[in-house]
């Protein structure tokens, strides 16, 4: 087999920006291998696009001698046996030789980009260090052997496309580092203000993100589970603290039909395998520590087919997810830097190997001091819209603390939208809506907060 080496990369000397080391790819015809010649070239456009000329001759050159020696066995063989030439065999020959070829060239460019990624994060301090490796930089490759027996065209197509993918990112990705932890603080602050009911919760998180800035590692925070009666909040508290972390959420809702392949892909067999939702949400983006949001885990259902909690039992340890494996790809990558928080009304219905794996906190109704605390907040956000508009009155806000946040959104912004027919820049209770705010009492109902 021939050594393929990568396309011509730039090194420039620093001490003359007018100059720049370039490696040409060359062919040798006698030894049958493509070699690199480093030179100091002027950095120049010119120069740069005769060095990428370089290397496409080079490979076309490697290419055409494969494929005259194959022409030549492939006579040879014909010969020998008195047969007449077969076209079919010859350009399969081609096509496999060629695809080969393609094969050690993606490898050059994977390790290429591996090395550079990581002499990179070398040259930097511990503290601002803030790229993680998630798999071995040759993982990718095993895409492109797959789709050589592979006869479904549709599957190549999307492998081909994950590959391409994988190769824009390398093996590194970006996690919440020591230099971001300020903005973390800041974040649970805002939190805590907005949601008081959820303070546990905020303490816990809070104090694992200043033992990572002592430490001076990446954040990790270990699973949580939410639970609590209907109402109190926690799937609107589990997406606001996902934006207080400054972390990309992926929420996946077991209260619809699910199966294990959700989480980890499912089989190639099938015609209609699908990667998992933790390897399109690490693999497939630029961060290695999204938030996953389980709803409703109390609701999961086992089917013939499987269950859908049976990933979660490695996928929540800490030293398993280091090496999770994509079913659908046969990728193995690291999921260990994943934040998971997970909702539930009923923790009998959790099975105990699951709940075991939670760091669990049971959250109450907000008192009704609280309540119009998160409704403040609420319409301070949505206020923001509405930049020429007064502050919601605290009338108005005691009138909405009843309400969902989700209602509370929705009835202000009916409210603002009833001012501006009324030609006013401010709120009074009547611009609520009628079927959800008492406008002869202002008098709070039930809490009942989502």
């Amino acid at each position: 087999m021939k050594k393929f080496i990568p396309h011509s990369k730039l090194h420039y000397d620093e001490s003359d920006a007018s100059f720049a080391h370039r490696e040409i790819s060359v062919y040798h015809p006698e030894e049958d291998v493509i070699r690199h010649v480093k030179l100091l070239l002027p950095a120049t456009l010119e120069i740069d696009q005769l060095v990428r000329e370089r290397s496409v001759l080079a490979k076309q050159l490697a290419l055409a001698k494969s494929e005259e020696e194959l022409e030549k066995q492939d006579a040879a063989k014909l010969a020998k046996s008195s047969e007449e030439p077969r076209a079919p065999f010859t350009l399969a020959s081609k096509k496999k030789r060629a695809d080969r070829l393609l094969v050690e060239e993606a490898r050059a460019e994977l390790k290429f980009k591996f090395e550079e990624q990581r002499d990179r994060l070398s040259a930097r301090s511990e503290c601002q260090r803030d790229q993680v490796q998630i798999y071995d930089w040759a993982e990718p490759l095993r895409l492109l052997a797959q789709n050589e027996a592979s006869v479904d065209d549709k599957l190549k197509e999307r492998d081909a496309a994950i590959f391409e993918t994988l190769k824009k990112y390398g093996a590194y990705r970006r996690v919440g580092s020591s230099f971001a932890h300020d903005r973390t603080l800041d974040g649970l602050r805002c939190l805590r203000s907005s949601a008081p009911h959820f303070g546990q919760v905020i303490d816990f998180i809070e104090g694992q993100a200043r033992m990572a800035q002592e430490l001076g590692e990446p954040q990790h925070i270990p699973p949580i589970l939410i639970s609590g009666p209907p109402g109190v909040g926690k799937t609107h508290f589990s997406l606001e603290l996902a934006r207080a972390l400054e972390r990309p959420v992926h929420r996946h809702s077991f209260d619809n039909s699910h199966t294990a392949d959700a989480l980890t892909g499912g089989d190639r067999h099938w015609a209609n395998s699908e990667t998992g939702l933790v390897f399109r949400a690490i693999c497939m983006e630029e961060r290695a520590d999204p938030i996953f949001l389980l709803d409703e885990l109390d609701k999961a259902i086992t089917y013939r087919t499987g269950n859908p909690l049976a990933p979660l039992h490695s996928l929540l340890e800490p030293l398993t997810a280091r090496a999770v494996k994509d079913i659908s790809t046969g990728i193995t990558f690291d999921a260990s830097f994943a934040c998971w928080v997970a909702t539930a009304n009923d923790l009998s219905l959790v099975p105990p190997a699951i709940l075991s794996r939670f760091r669990v906190f049971e959250i109450k109704s907000p008192t009704a001091e609280q309540a119009i605390e998160l409704a403040h907040c609420v319409a301070i956000s949505v206020h923001d819209r509405f930049k020429g508009f007064e502050l919601p009155s605290r009338r108005v806000i005691t009138a909405l603390a009843p309400l969902t946040p989700r209602e509370q959104m929705q009835a202000l912004h009916y409210a603002f939208a009833s001012a501006l027919v009324n030609d006013r820049k401010y709120l009074i209770v009547q611009d609520l809506p009628a079927e959800v705010i008492d406008l002869e009492s202002d008098a709070l109902r039930p809490l009942r907060l989502h």
